[in-house]
């Protein structure tokens, strides 16, 4: 059985750190959702990080994912269970989506709103309000508990960078 991993979290939580280090650990790839989707689209996405045409971009993520299980390998997906549209309106991806993607486990990383909105001042040069983050944070986590339960697949919630390591310990030895 291939075993993907998904990794959730809102921008700027520390999805690409913690998989980079999940990846060197585990020995799998890992792959983003906004690459997977952006290489099909030919097309990026906004630094904005507002996102348009969520469903179609989901049928390109859904695809891209059937070629990497036809490699039959395990792997590492990073992706969201939550997006900002085009309006700044929270907006759920489809739960389709995820009964396509057939993850294994999910990872639901989390952090402090305002080291969030630090990172993402200083990455994304985006000045966003705490409280903001906070109600995008916890929609990302109720709709993740919603997914997790309804697919019937264990779901483990980072509170932040200072348990990632016990995380990937627990992933390593399969006890989730």
């Amino acid at each position: 059985m291939i075993t993907v991993i998904f990794v959730s979290g809102i921008h700027g939580v520390g999805k690409t750190y913690f998989c980079n280090i999940m990846k060197k650990r585990l020995n799998v790839e890992s792959y983003t959702a906004s690459q997977l989707i952006a290489s099909r689209r030919n097309e990026g996405f906004a630094e904005n990080k507002l996102v348009s045409n969520i469903d179609d971009n989901q049928d390109l993520l859904v695809a891209a994912i059937e070629e990497l299980r036809e490699e039959e390998k395990e792997f590492i997906l990073d992706g969201h269970f939550c997006l900002i549209n085009e309006f700044g309106e929270i907006t759920r991806i489809p739960l389709d989506t995820y009964m396509l993607l057939k993850p294994n486990v999910i990872i639901l990383l989390t952090e402090k709103p305002e080291i969030i909105a630090d990172r993402r001042l200083q990455r994304d040069n985006v000045c966003q309000d705490v409280s903001e983050i906070t109600e995008f944070q916890e929609k990302e986590k109720c709709y993740a508990k919603e997914i997790a339960e309804k697919l019937d697949v264990s779901l483990v919630v980072s509170r932040g960078m200072n348990d990632i390591d016990k995380i990937v310990d627990c992933i390593k030895r399969g006890e989730y």
